[in-house]
C-alpha cells in the first residue's frame, strides 16, 4: 500500500519593497513598539496573592431592639526579611444568618446589611438580602486593604464588619455565623518574598 505524498506547502511572495513602504514598515514598528514600551512602564507589578487562614467569627445575634452590631478584625502581613515594598489587598468576609420572627405566623420579611469599613458604623462595601424565616440567608462582600503600608517591619489593617438589622420590622431575632479571609500581595515585584504570611483575627 503506497503511503500518501505529503502536502505541498504554499508559499506566497511578497512584491518588491520599495524604499518607501520600508520607511513605512519601520515606523508602523517603532509607533507598535513605543505605545508596548509605554503601557509597560504604566502598569505595576504585584505578586500573587497570598491568602490568611480562614477567621471563623463568633457567632452573635440582632433583634429589632438591639438592631446594629460590629466586630473589628486584624490583618497583618509580614516577612523575615521585608524588602522595602508596598502591600496592598482585600478581605472577603462570608454571612449566614437565619431570621427567627417572634409570632411564627407573621410573613414579614426584613432585610439586614453587612458593610465593611474602616470604622465602626462607618460606610465601606455593602451586601444586603431579604430574609426568610426558615431559610438561611448567605452575603459575602469584599474590602479593599489599600497599598498605604510599607513592608520593612510588617503591614497592619484594621476593618469593621457592620451587622445592620431593619429596626422597624416584627419582632423577632436573627442569628449570625460569619467568617473572613484575607488575600494579600506586595507591589512592584513580581514574587512573593520569602517567608511572607498573611494573618486574620480578632483582636
Amino acid at each position: 500500500m503506497s503511503r500518501a505524498s505529503p502536502s505541498p506547502i504554499l508559499e506566497v511572495s511578497s512584491p518588491p519593497a520599495t524604499p518607501g513602504s520600508r520607511v513605512r514598515f519601520w515606523a508602523a514598528r517603532l509607533v507598535l513598539f513605543v505605545a508596548c514600551a509605554s503601557v509597560v512602564a504604566t502598569s505595576q507589578a504585584t505578586s500573587p496573592d497570598v491568602d490568611s487562614r480562614e477567621l471563623m467569627g463568633a457567632p452573635l445575634s440582632l433583634t429589632t431592639e438591639a438592631p446594629k452590631a460590629s466586630r473589628r478584625i486584624i490583618i497583618r502581613a509580614s516577612a523575615p526579611k521585608p524588602p522595602s515594598k508596598r502591600a496592598e489587598g482585600e478581605v472577603s468576609v462570608r454571612v449566614t444568618a437565619r431570621w427567627i420572627p417572634a409570632d411564627p405566623s407573621q410573613t414579614v420579611s426584613p432585610w439586614l446589611k453587612v458593610m465593611l469599613s474602616e470604622d465602626a458604623g462607618g460606610s465601606g462595601a455593602e451586601s444586603s438580602g431579604i430574609l426568610t424565616a426558615g431559610t438561611p440567608l448567605t452575603l459575602e462582600g469584599v474590602g479593599y486593604l489599600s497599598p498605604d503600608c510599607e513592608l520593612k517591619d510588617s503591614c497592619e489593617w484594621s476593618r469593621h464588619v457592620n451587622f445592620e438589622f431593619q429596626a422597624n420590622a416584627a419582632a423577632g431575632t436573627v442569628e449570625l455565623e460569619w467568617t473572613a479571609q484575607a488575600h494579600v500581595r506586595v507591589v512592584d515585584t513580581s514574587d512573593v518574598p520569602d517567608g511572607f504570611t498573611v494573618d486574620i483575627s480578632e483582636p
